[in-house]
Formats: C-alpha cells, sequence, structure tokens
C-alpha cells in the first residue's frame, strides 16, 4: 500500500507542477514552454511527491512508537 500510495503522490506532484508551468506563457512568446521547462517541472514534481511521501511515512511511524 505505501508503495502505491508513493507513486501515486508522485504522478499527482508531476501534473501539478507541469500544469503550472504549462500555465506559465500568458507572457507570449517569451514565456512558452520549451521540452526542457516541462522536463524540469515534471522532475520537480516528483521531488515533492517523493519528499511528502517521506515525510509522512516518518510521521506515521512516529505515531506507532
Amino acid at each position: 500500500m505505501g508503495i502505491i500510495r508513493g507513486l501515486g503522490k508522485v504522478v499527482i506532484g508531476i501534473g501539478a507542477a507541469t500544469a503550472v508551468v504549462a500555465a506559465l506563457p500568458i507572457l507570449g512568446p517569451v514565456g512558452a514552454v520549451s521540452a526542457a521547462g516541462a522536463v524540469v517541472a515534471a522532475s520537480v514534481g516528483a521531488a515533492a511527491g517523493v519528499a511528502d511521501e517521506i515525510i509522512e511515512t516518518k510521521k506515521e511511524r512516529k505515531k506507532k512508537s
């Protein structure tokens, strides 16, 4: 269950970060998202999801102790 929940958080993090970056081009061509920008957004989102899962796991283990 922990792995599935963790992967879910990674997917949510990737989606959220990519959506934010994709919404940035409101400045016109200067703000257009490149492939590199999408990769960075996905990486940041994945890292945020993993970090969130690690923090929650530590909290759950602390409660059990």
